[in-house]
């Protein structure tokens, strides 16, 4: 079999093994949502439902919002995230809906696939076709190109494999250092790679007596090799987004525990994704080319002559042995040390805690389900939420300063949260779910709809453990369903905008207005683009309600960034919410 052949057959078996688990993970999805409909569930979300539409009527409707928040059941709790306290209602592995499902696939049955095709191949290749195990050596060609080539590919490696390694233990334990460091290894270990290879491509091309001695994975190893680090470098050069090894490092541990939680990475920018699903599949692949070397070749290079003469006897003996001799030996102990690297961060997952200079006094927990445990507390907080609010909750995480944010993320110990539905201002439990639920549109902060209720939970807990002056939400401010729209609603509504919004948010709602406000750190905030639907708690008529009756607090000195209009009737409100929604956001061009 040709190496094109054999490279074609690796990658169509890899394809079709992954239909097949993808089929699998379907029909674990439907088993288990079969079961979970016989048993008794939480309570429906309400901040999941979508909102009723606004119809417009000829005839003015009589408003009637309760002044006092509805009556719950005997033993509900009446607020969302008292009641998922109590039906927490973690999970399970496959959820019915394409997206988890899909989610579930990537990062929870394709790891293994390519780790198993990782550590079984080099294995059976040494055994059956132990004269393949070459680097295929044509240093005797394009020697000048080869010499730049060569430093830079291999020592750019070490530095990267090195980082590599220093952030998936450190991320596991939430050790800012240790990412701090992984930073500046795959930083530099990457620019050497990426220049390396690069130049290895581009000799193995020019040159007529390498190229024609080249195989196929000799193109394809640097295919793989040039857009997995580029894609890197972008992200932590162009979007200046790191730290993400706090949630990956915590991801690929939780593999090594056979209890996989694919959803640590759901909230990963795509980038990320990218990086990593291309590297699992050139781990994959890996074992199929000359790089099989790496196990054998190098590990001894600095207590060895420079010139090593290995006997057949002891090279391709038939026969495993221990002492350090035969390749055998050495790719034994490579791959036990790899799985031994990882085992031992999947055995340190969830032990994360902060430092005693933090002065932050916070447990982690495990959350135990069906399927196993469920990363939760400190330990989530950090794998989730450290590579932007830091690891302390300052606000001053690996990424904050990424050009992506449309603000900075913000500073959990100051706790001056911006949606709010309370009559004093404060966040509420459920305004907390909320965000963190749905994410802040258009800001960077991304949703985590795919973690389990109870972990959500755990992470509101932490919140609330980091907020430094200990205060208390106010009452919750009830919002009744929305009345019909109706034509005198929607002109009063614009009466009320030109007269109350149109300084801030333009006379078409662009966010052009000419009034300015600032936030706690004195940085101007704009306006919401309202005529893009540029709302970051949600463009739904109970959250634009809302936004209008509390305002947006968390100003600078304690000023509100958008001032509170409660002081407006009920039926006022709800003039505004229809005017905005018939007449300004794109959703209601749709309806009309």
């Amino acid at each position: 079999m040709s190496r094109a052949t054999e490279t074609l057959v690796v990658f169509t078996c890899l394809a079709v093994l992954s239909v097949l688990s993808w089929f699998v993970v379907r029909q674990i999805a439907e088993y288990s949502s079969s079961l979970e409909s016989q048993v008794a569930q939480a309570p429906p979300l309400v901040i999941d439902t979508a909102p009723p539409p606004l119809v417009v009527s000829e005839q003015p409707a009589q408003v009637s919002i309760p002044q006092t928040p509805p009556a719950s059941p005997a033993g509900q709790p009446q607020s969302i995230v008292e009641g998922l306290r109590a039906h927490n209602g973690a999970r399970s592995y496959a959820e019915p809906s394409e997206k988890s499902a899909m989610n579930n696939f990537l990062w929870g049955v394709y790891p293994y696939l390519c780790i198993v095709l990782f550590f079984a191949v080099p294995l059976i290749r040494m055994v059956f076709r132990p004269f393949s195990w070459s680097t295929r050596a044509s240093g005797l060609f394009g020697r000048k190109l080869l010499g730049a080539a060569s430093l830079l590919l291999h020592w750019g490696l070490a530095l990267v494999l090195l980082g590599h390694l220093t952030g998936l233990i450190g991320g596991v334990l939430g050790s800012q250092g240790a990412v701090t460091f992984f930073y500046w290894s795959g930083l530099l270990g990457g620019s050497m790679v990426l220049v390396g290879s690069v130049i290895a491509l581009y000799r193995r091309l020019t040159t007529p007596e390498v190229r024609a001695m080249s195989q196929v994975d000799d193109f394809v190893v640097h295919l793989f090799i040039i857009p997995i680090v580029g894609l890197a470098l972008y992200q932590v050069l162009v979007h200046r987004i790191f730290g993400v090894a706090f949630g990956a490092s915590t991801w690929a541990a939780s593999l090594w525990t056979l209890s996989p939680q694919p959803e640590l990475m759901a909230s990963a920018s795509l980038i990320t994704k990218l990086h990593i699903l291309l590297a699992l599949t050139f781990f994959a692949y890996f074992p199929f080319t000359k790089l099989v070397h790496f196990w054998t070749f190098p590990i001894n290079y600095f207590v060895r002559p420079y010139l090593s003469m290995r006997t057949q006897r002891y090279r391709f003996q038939r026969r495993w042995e221990f002492a350090w001799r035969s390749d055998k030996s050495w790719l034994t102990y490579g791959l036990g040390s790899v799985a031994v690297i990882f085992l031992v961060a999947a055995m340190l997952l969830g032990r994360t805690q902060p430092s005693e200079a933090s002065g932050i006094a916070l447990t982690s927990t495990a959350l135990e389900t069906n399927n196993g445990s469920l990363l939760t507390g400190y330990a989530l907080y950090v794998s989730q939420c450290a590579r932007c609010h830091g690891v302390h909750g300052r606000g001053d995480g690996s990424g904050a300063n990424s050009p992506t944010f449309s603000a900075p993320p913000r500073d959990l110990i100051a706790a001056r949260y911006h949606f709010v539905s309370t009559e004093n201002g404060i966040a509420s439990d459920d305004d907390l779910y909320r965000t963190i639920y749905r994410g802040l549109s258009n800001t960077g902060m991304p949703a985590f709809a795919d973690l389990t209720n109870g972990q959500i939970v755990s992470l509101i807990d932490v919140l609330n453990d980091f907020r430094a002056d200990g205060s208390k939400p106010g009452r919750p401010i009830a919002v009744g369903p929305p009345p019909p729209a109706t034509e005198q609603s929607i002109a009063r509504g614009q009466a009320l905008y030109v007269e109350a919004c149109a300084n801030c948010h333009g006379a078409e709602g662009r966010g052009d207005g000419e009034s300015l406000s600032f936030d706690y750190l004195q940085q101007r905030v704009v306006p919401a683009d309202l005529r893009a639907g540029d709302i970051k708690s949600g463009d739904d008529p109970e959250q634009i309600y809302l936004r209008i009756t509390t305002g947006i607090p968390g100003g600078y000195e304690g000023a509100y960034i958008m001032l509170n209009f409660g002081q407006l009737s009920e039926a006022d409100r709800w003039a505004l919410v229809h005017y905005l929604k018939t007449q300004i956001m794109p959703a209601s061009d749709e309806s009309e």
